[in-house]
């Protein structure tokens, strides 16, 4: 094979070629176990071009209809090779000495490389097009090219300094998009709502903030959604989205509690293929120009939908695979926003609770005792060997306190902030006995205690720290209860800092230390459920994932075995603040986010 190979490129005097068609030779035949012939046979192999490089059937066929007659192409997707079926030896040939070191496609560099081959690799058209998740359907052509022109001339956002776009009309009834004043460096899609303005933050909407309704000039799709019996409902929320060639949508499913059963997608401009996941299964949809895609049932409540940000999509033919450039795209999704609780059958994946307290108070102590307490006592040490630095704005904060002031943290844990500070008295306090002693074994003043009946006089301290505590109280009113306890023992003009987990582990594009840390993980949708006492169910969060829900287990993870389940309660922005607000006798004097927390300096009156 070599010996071919060599004396084929050794006509064009080029090592250059030699050795990249040697690299696309090797790396095929390692993957599909492919025998090569050193003489002519019936198949041809491309090995440098597929789907998987843009490469399109039609591209292929361009190049080998005027010089042969019968000839199947296969490809294969997610292959960077394709191959050539002929029914005889000489059109092969024909098609070698046409293709081979000669066309380079794609404005491309390299040329292609074919080589003869034994046999063609069999593929499976329903590999790739399984069935549809249940409850998912796509009406094809749900309006007609007229229609899509309607709606696309009704877009001008312009007045916000976003996309103006407009349309072509060619006489082949093909439009054009055109968007204008778009900048090379736009980074994140355009967008607009109608109805309620949908939260990417919390893939929410707020159901008593309306905007400007959905406009009139739409009436006629809600009219086809009734006669194609998309739902018993009219759509009340419209989200338009602009994408550019090549931007997509993370993978996520549409927050249960917040918005009825149906969800409506009308693709304009372009089409996409929309990837449907569910555990270790994945469905490609492919959704063309003025398809309605249709979200019921299990399709919508239980599967994340999402976009793969790339310029070509796979999509299948008649013929079998090629690859299909996407142009601007506009979606038009319709919601219908829910009056009422959440009723669905698929709580492993529901968020219906996570607008509430998942804890009535008289079980919250027995939650607390089960999911906090005993788990710190059991992870005590592990905890302290991973427990080392201060958090650079907590040092802050104790170094401006004057000297000589007594301070005193709650939750002090290993003591770590117990240490250093010469000038201030500090002493501590924490609920595990095991973290206690580690604090006492450091030379540190420590008491053990509960954070909500703390065994010090009123008035007796000047400042008080709370790290990473408050979100471990199972409800409102237990927080409350807590910060309440601190300000009891401050005097007046003392001053404490109090750190929760955020829900929002990214703040303004950039992540938290706690994200970084699980950089590799994809956000999870597919979230496991734990049952409690009382047949109270908890989610499981996915440890260095962004947070879906606000009350939650969080795993601690020992090496060599022994996994521990935390209750935490996960604090929206602006939640913290309407907390400290409703204890008397303080002035809340500064709120920050920092590193995946939110912040609270407060003073008493």
């Amino acid at each position: 094979m070599y010996k071919m190979i060599t004396e084929n490129l050794e006509q064009t005097n080029t090592n250059k070629s030699l050795r990249k068609q040697r690299r696309a030779y090797h790396k095929v035949t390692k993957d599909m176990n492919i025998i090569c012939s050193e003489s002519p046979t019936k198949y041809l192999m491309i090995c440098n071009a597929g789907l998987v490089t843009g490469l399109q059937r039609e591209t292929l066929e361009s190049l080998l209809n005027p010089i042969i007659n019968n000839y199947d192409i296969v490809m294969l997707p997610a292959k960077s090779y394709c191959f050539i079926k002929t029914n005889l030896e000489d059109d092969a040939v024909i098609a070698y000495n046409t293709i081979h070191n000669k066309v380079k496609i794609n404005e491309q560099k390299t040329p292609l490389y074919a080589v003869y081959i034994e046999a063609v690799p069999f593929s499976k058209m329903d590999e790739w097009n399984p069935m549809l998740p249940p409850g998912l359907s796509v009406l094809k052509d749900f309006i007609t090219e007229e229609e899509e022109l309607k709606l696309l001339n009704t877009l001008n956002w312009s007045k916000e300094g976003m996309i103006l776009v407009s349309m072509v009309y060619h006489t082949c009834f093909k439009f054009i998009i055109i968007a204008e004043s778009i900048s090379s460096e736009l980074k994140h899609r355009k967008v607009r709502h109608y109805g309620y303005e949908f939260q990417y933050g919390t893939n929410k909407v707020d159901p008593d903030s309306p905007i400007d309704p959905i406009p009139k000039s739409y009436n006629f799709l809600q009219e086809l959604f009734k006669t194609h019996k998309c739902a018993a409902y009219e759509f009340d929320q419209l989200t338009i989205n602009f994408y550019l060639p090549g931007q997509g949508i993370p993978p996520h499913i549409d927050t249960h509690g917040i918005f009825e059963d149906t969800i409506l997608s009308l693709s304009l401009g372009s089409s996409c293929v929309m990837d449907f996941k569910q555990r270790d299964r994945k469905v490609p949809v492919f959704l063309p120009e003025r398809s309605l895609l249709v979200m019921n049932g299990e399709s919508r409540y239980a599967w994340s939908h999402g976009i793969c940000p790339r310029h070509n999509d796979l999509v299948p033919t008649q013929k079998g695979f090629t690859t299909q450039s996407r142009g601007s795209r506009i979606s038009f999704t319709f919601r219908k926003v829910r009056r009422g609780d959440c009723n669905c059958n698929f709580l492993e994946y529901c968020n219906r609770l996570s607008n509430t307290s998942l804890v009535p108070e008289n079980t919250a102590s027995s939650i607390e005792a089960a999911y906090v307490h005993k788990v710190y006592e059991e992870i005590s040490n592990h905890f302290n060997d991973t427990r080392h630095s201060k958090w650079p704005k907590v040092a802050n904060f104790l170094e401006s306190l004057n000297k000589g002031e007594l301070v005193l943290d709650v939750g002090c844990g290993n003591g770590k902030y117990l240490q250093g500070d010469p000038q201030l008295y500090k002493m501590g306090c924490d609920r595990s006995s095991g973290l206690a002693q580690i604090s006492h074994e450091r030379g540190c003043q420590v008491l053990l205690c509960d954070c909500l009946h703390l065994p010090y006089k009123d008035s007796c301290l000047d400042a008080i720290i709370c790290i990473a505590v408050i979100h471990h109280f199972s409800t409102k009113k237990r927080r409350i209860s807590a910060i309440s306890e601190m300000i009891r023992l401050l005097r007046p003009n003392g001053k404490c800092l109090i750190y929760v987990w955020a829900k929002e582990q990214k703040k303004d594009s950039v992540k938290s230390t706690y994200l970084k840390y699980g950089q590799n993980k994809i956000k999870p949708h597919l979230t496991c459920m734990k049952t409690v006492e009382q047949g109270l169910v908890f989610p499981v969060h996915e440890n260095r994932t962004e947070f879906t829900y606000s009350d939650m287990l969080v795993p601690w993870k020992r090496k060599g075995g022994g996994d521990f389940l935390r209750y935490y309660h996960v604090f929206e922005e602006g939640e913290l603040v309407d907390l400290c607000s409703q204890v008397p006798s303080i002035n809340i004097k500064e709120v920050y986010y920092d590193q995946g927390n939110w912040c609270v300096i407060l003073e008493k009156q």
